[in-house]
């Protein structure tokens, strides 16, 4: 047996055990050196010539077929007598043997169901003796052992949770607009990490080079490190790769007191391929359901299929029956710009986001959306989805809305309204989302279309407050903000992201500055149909 060792338990994670391995217990141990591997044989003695400093590596099975009187916590409390530096199991781990790991203070390794214990003791043994892997040799290990992975469908998750054990930092997956779509690691679970994801949206630190998506594909480049904002933090940046064309990016986030090596260039490079891999695959899928959501959906709201058929398939795709559904209607204010995909797009993303149940599919040159929730959900994301629209495509579009239905039947005559408001939206140019129960105002409005007594009216009603001023446009979205939500103060507030004792001075302010009485019920009827003529005008 080699003399005293500098590999710890941490190292043997990185250089030699596979991919898969978790600590499920004895933390506290990571660092502890380790100087030689032992697997438990089928025969006595189970573990021959320990002298202390071992990583024991066994498999339930083989465990049983050494003793049936056995038992994993009794063999993990007799290894830790022992003086071992880990215990590496292929198997079930119960809460017994967890719990006397932890009280040890023994790392407890979870391995792979798959594991070769044979190939893990001469990886191991290779390590100790100085002769790891090469950095290549062990990046094209840790590549494929993901591939398997991603060929098990475990997700995007697992690869990021895998490759975050293996390299001991923190690993962040993100798209093309720098979202994250997956992290694992240590610095996830801090009160760091809010800034540190703050600062990971942001795109300038990033190399030219990876920011040009089509470029990025033809030079294929390597991982950079690159500082992040936080104090004491880095990150080596691998860009991710898909189909001829940049789809995000990977990073491995490392303090201050943690270098990078070539082997962790290596493996973010090839953690970077596996993860484009896994992209276009959940893209592929995602692209079908959509095929096959908006085939049902089309069918069923074009009354091609009955409500049960269109039930069962559109369980199978997400809905919930049990759920209440707002249905908006939404398209652009100009021709195509944006385009029925890219609506699509920002609805799943801000959806996303806000963590809002949603079906959204194309249809024709607008897109259905089927919020889950109530009327103030589906606005919340009508008013994301435009905020999105107009930041990233400097354009309008207009939003119409039918009633909330909690039943499968409604959604016809749901979508029915939701089309009729939209239409109404976009005669008028509405660039807030028009329910169709407050269409009524506008049919009567409409009346008076060209009509001087409607500018008349609007400025008579708000007085100072219709001056176009920085100011005054703050008082008229909170205005705004206070009818859509039925005058509650809290839920203007939560809308508006602002403080309620924020809220309760722009109220007394708008009360000062235009003398508006709104505890009178003529003033708030006046108020809110000047608010829809200002939408007009």
């Amino acid at each position: 047996m080699p003399g005293h060792s500098s590999i710890t338990v941490t190292d043997l994670l990185r250089l030699a055990l596979p991919v898969g391995t978790t600590i499920v217990a004895g933390h506290r141990g990571i660092h502890r050196p380790v100087e030689w591997v032992s697997v438990l044989n089928t025969r006595p003695p189970a573990f021959p010539d320990l002298v202390g400093g071992e990583i024991a590596l066994l498999s339930l099975d083989a465990m049983h077929l050494l003793s049936d009187k056995l038992t994993l916590p009794t063999l993990v409390r007799d290894l830790s007598e022992m003086d071992v530096s880990a215990i590496g199991v292929v198997g079930e781990i119960g809460a017994q043997a967890h719990a006397m790991a932890e009280e040890a203070g023994i790392p407890l390794l979870h391995l792979p169901e798959t594991t070769l214990l044979r190939n893990v003791e001469r990886q191991i043994a290779q390590t100790l003796m100085g002769s790891p892997a090469s950095p290549e040799e062990r990046g094209q290990e840790v590549r494929e052992q993901l591939l398997q992975l991603s060929t098990e469908n475990r997700g995007l998750a697992a690869l990021t949770s895998a490759l975050a054990d293996v390299v001991g930092k923190t690993v962040v997956v993100q798209d093309k607009r720098l979202h994250p779509l997956s992290v694992a690691g240590p610095l996830a679970h801090t009160p760091a990490w809010t800034a540190i994801e703050d600062a990971l949206y942001d795109a300038n630190p990033l190399p030219a080079l990876f920011r040009d998506r089509m470029e990025v594909a033809q030079a294929s480049p390597d991982p950079v490190a690159i500082p992040l904002p936080v104090p004491g933090l880095r990150r080596l940046v691998a860009p991710i790769v898909a189909g001829k064309m940049g789809r995000g990016f990977l990073s491995l986030l490392f303090d201050e007191s943690q270098n990078y090596d070539a082997l962790d260039v290596t493996l973010a490079r090839h953690g970077a391929a596996v993860c484009a891999l896994e992209m276009a695959k959940e893209k592929a899928i995602r692209e079908a359901q959509k095929r096959v959501q908006g085939n049902v959906l089309e069918q069923f709201l074009g009354g091609i299929i009955s409500e049960n058929e269109a039930l069962l398939r559109l369980t199978r795709l997400g809905y919930q029956p049990e759920q209440e559904y707002t249905t908006l209607y939404i398209g652009g204010l100009r021709e195509n710009i944006p385009s029925a995909r890219q609506i699509e797009a920002l609805c799943n993303e801000q959806a996303s986001a806000l963590g809002f149940g949603a079906l959204v599919q194309p249809y024709g040159s607008e897109v259905i959306v089927f919020v889950e929730g109530e009327e103030s959900v589906a606005r919340d994301l009508a008013f994301a989805v435009q905020g999105r629209v107009s930041e990233r495509y400097h354009a309008d579009i207009a939003v119409g809305m039918g009633q909330p239905s909690s039943e499968l039947r409604a959604w016809r005559e749901s979508f029915q309204q939701a089309v009729a408001a939209y239409r109404t939206a976009q005669q008028w140019r509405l660039t807030a989302p028009l329910a169709f129960w407050e269409m009524g105002v506008y049919r009567l409005l409409s009346l008076l279309a060209g009509s001087p007594e409607l500018r008349k009216f609007y400025y008579e009603t708000l007085g100072e407050l219709a001056e176009d001023t920085a100011h005054n446009q703050e008082f008229i979205i909170t205005l705004e903000a206070f009818f859509e939500e039925h005058g509650n103060l809290t839920r203007t507030a939560k809308r508006l992201h602002v403080h309620r004792n924020t809220l309760l001075y722009r109220m007394e302010r708008i009360k000062e500055i235009s003398g508006l009485d709104l505890d009178n019920p003529e003033t708030r009827l006046a108020v809110h149909l000047a608010l829809r003529i200002r939408r007009i005008l």
